[in-house]
C-alpha cells in the first residue's frame, strides 16, 4: 500500500445481537429481573463489541428485558406484531406507560408479519422466529415446561437449537442459569472478516465522527481507496506471466540452428522459469483475493448506503449470500438504526437523491464500461489478426519464394524472416490470451444488458410517488447491481490461483 496511508480510525463497531424470549407470567418478577440485569451487565462488560438487545414486547419477561436494556444503556431493537399505535391500544392501562417508554427508547421498531392476521399466536410466533434469525445469542426466561399454543417459549427455544444459536436459560421459578451450547460458534468467520476490514489502512484526511451517517460514508471511502490500490496492479501484473511465457517460446525456437544456441536456450529457459515463478513472487493470488474481498465489501456497503433513508429495514443481500460479511452488514444496519429514529425524508426527496447520486452514476458507469470493453476487444482482435496475416505472408515469402528478387534479398534478410514470423505469431497469441483473460466480449454484453435495465427502471422510478413501488424498484436495481458483483466475484475466486 502507498505510504500516504496509515492505520485507520474509521472502523465499524462489532455488534453482538442478543435476542430474548420469555414467559408472560412469572412466579417471581423481582428474581427474574435481577437475573436478567446481571446477565446483561456481564455481556455488556465484554470489551471489543457493542451488545444490542432484540426482542418483542409483551407483559412479563419481554417487558422486563426491554426495560433492563434501556436502564443499562444497551441499544434495543423491537420486533412488534402490530404497529405501535395499534399495539398500545390493546395494552392494559397499568402497563401502557411502560410499553410507551420502551417503544420510545428503542433504536428501531420493526413490524413483523402481516397485520391482517387475526391470530395473535401466529404473530407472536413470527416475532419469535425473527428474533432467533437475527440474533447471535438467545436469552430465555422459562420454567422448563411445554407451552400450549403456537409461539410459546418452548417452540422458540427448539427453533434456536435447530438454527444452532447458543441459548442461556434462566429458570423463571428457581433462578438457576444454565447454558445450552450449540455445535458451532455463530459468526466466528464473519467477525474475523470485519476485523480484517477494520484494520485496513485509511486515508489521513478521514475525520473522526460519532455521526452514523458520516461513519458509513467514511467506511465506504476507505474500502474504495484500498480496492483502487489493488485493482490496477492485479490487472497489470496478471499479463506479465503471459508475456514471459510467449517470450520463452519465441527465444527457445529462435535458438534452433544458431551458433549461439546455448545462450538463446538458456535465455528461453530463464524466461520460462520466470513465467512459472512470477505469480508466486508477485503474490498475484493474494492480491486477487484481497481485491475481491475488499471490493465485495465496498459494493455491499454502497448498496446499504443507497437505501439508508428508506423508512423500513431492508437487506438486499443477507448472510445466506455473503456469510463472511454478516458482521459488517449487522454493524451498518445498527448505524442506520441509530440514525433512523431522528431522520425523516419524503419519498420525493429520497427518489430524487437516489436517481442523482446512485442510479445515473451507475447508468454512466455501465455505459462507459461497455464501450471500454468493446474498444479493448477490438484492439486485441485487430492486433491478433494483423500479426497472424503478417506472419503467414512472411512464412510464404521465406519458404516458398524462388524469384530473382527474393533470391537477391535472402542472403541478408532470409535468416531473420522465420524468426520475425515466429515473433508475430507469439504477439498474436498474447493478444488472444489477453482477450480471454479480460473477458472483453462477455463483459461488453453483460454491461449492455445492465445498462438497458437501469434505463428502464429509471423511467419507472420517476413515475412512482409512494414508498412501496419506489422501494420495490430500488430493490430491483440494487439486486441487479449485486448480482453483477457476485458474478465476477465467483469468476475471480474460481480461477486456479492461490487464495489468501
Amino acid at each position: 500500500m502507498s505510504s500516504t496511508y496509515i492505520d485507520s480510525s474509521v472502523r465499524l463497531p462489532n455488534i453482538h445481537a442478543l435476542g430474548f424470549v420469555g414467559q408472560s407470567r412469572l412466579a417471581d418478577e423481582a428474581m427474574c429481573r435481577s437475573a436478567i440485569n446481571q446477565f446483561l451487565a456481564q455481556q455488556n462488560s465484554i470489551a471489543g463489541r457493542i451488545v444490542c438487545g432484540l426482542c418483542s414486547i409483551a407483559p412479563g419477561g419481554d417487558l422486563i428485558f426491554a426495560e433492563s436494556c434501556l436502564d443499562l444503556g444497551i441499544p434495543l431493537r423491537l420486533l412488534l406484531p402490530l404497529r405501535p399505535d395499534r399495539f398500545l391500544s390493546d395494552c392494559a392501562a397499568p402497563e401502557r406507560s411502560r410499553f410507551e417508554r420502551v417503544i420510545d427508547g428503542a433504536i428501531t421498531v420493526e413490524i413483523v408479519g402481516t397485520e391482517q392476521s387475526s391470530d395473535s399466536g401466529e404473530r407472536r410466533y413470527e416475532c419469535g422466529l425473527q428474533t432467533v434469525q437475527q440474533c447471535q445469542h438467545l436469552l430465555a426466561v422459562w420454567n422448563g415446561k411445554p407451552t400450549s399454543g403456537l409461539g410459546g417459549v418452548s417452540d422458540i427455544i427448539e427453533f434456536a437449537g435447530q438454527m444452532r444459536r447458543p441459548v442461556v436459560w434462566i429458570d423463571s421459578e428457581t433462578g438457576v442459569v444454565q447454558s445450552i451450547p450449540q455445535q458451532r460458534k455463530l459468526d466466528q468467520g464473519p467477525e474475523d472478516e470485519l476485523s480484517f476490514l477494520n484494520h485496513l489502512p485509511g486515508n489521513k484526511a478521514a475525520c473522526e465522527s460519532d455521526d452514523p451517517v458520516a461513519l458509513g460514508k467514511q467506511w465506504l471511502a476507505k474500502l474504495d481507496a484500498n480496492a483502487a490500490q489493488l485493482a490496477p496492479q492485479v490487472r497489470r501484473l496478471a499479463a506479465v506471466p503471459i508475456v514471459c511465457t510467449a517470450l520463452a517460446a519465441f527465444v527457445s525456437g529462435a535458438a534452433q540452428g544458431r551458433h549461439v544456441s546455448g545462450l538463446w536456450i538458456a535465455a528461453g529457459a530463464l524466461l520460462g522459469l520466470t513465467a512459472s515463478l512470477l505469480p508466486a513472487a508477485l503474490k498475484l493470488g493474494k492480491r486477487q483475493s484481497l481485491w475481491v474481498r475488499i471490493r465485495t465489501a465496498a459494493e455491499v456497503t454502497r448498496s446499504i448506503l443507497a437505501l439508508w433513508d428508506t423508512p423500513v429495514r431492508y437487506q438486499v443481500v443477507g448472510p445466506e449470500i455473503l456469510p463472511e460479511l454478516n458482521s459488517m452488514i449487522r454493524s451498518l444496519d445498527f448505524l442506520k438504526a441509530q440514525a433512523g429514529r431522528t431522520a425523516t425524508i419524503q419519498v420525493a426527496q429520497f427518489k430524487d437523491a437516489y436517481i442523482e447520486s446512485r442510479l445515473l452514476d451507475q447508468v454512466k458507469y455501465f455505459s462507459r464500461q461497455s464501450k471500454h470493453s468493446a474498444q479493448m476487444g477490438r484492439r486485441y482482435r485487430l492486433v491478433s489478426k494483423i500479426c497472424v496475416v503478417s506472419a503467414i505472408l512472411l512464412s510464404i515469402w521465406a519458404f516458398a519464394g524462388r524469384s530473382a528478387f527474393i533470391a537477391s534479398h535472402m542472403d541478408s534478410a532470409g535468416p531473420w524472416l522465420p524468426l520475425l514470423a515466429s515473433a508475430l505469431f507469439q504477439i498474436a497469441t498474447i493478444a488472444g490470451a489477453l482477450l480471454v483473460v479480460n473477458e472483453c466480449e462477455r463483459r461488453e454484453r453483460r454491461y449492455r444488458e445492465i445498462h438497458r435495465s437501469l434505463a428502464d427502471w429509471q423511467v419507472e422510478l420517476r413515475a412512482f410517488h409512494t414508498w412501496p413501488p419506489v422501494i420495490e424498484v430500488v430493490s430491483k436495481i440494487e439486486r441487479a447491481l449485486l448480482v453483477e458483483l457476485l458474478e465476477w466475484r465467483s469468476l475471480l475466486q474460481n480461477m486456479k490461483m492461490p487464495r489468501n
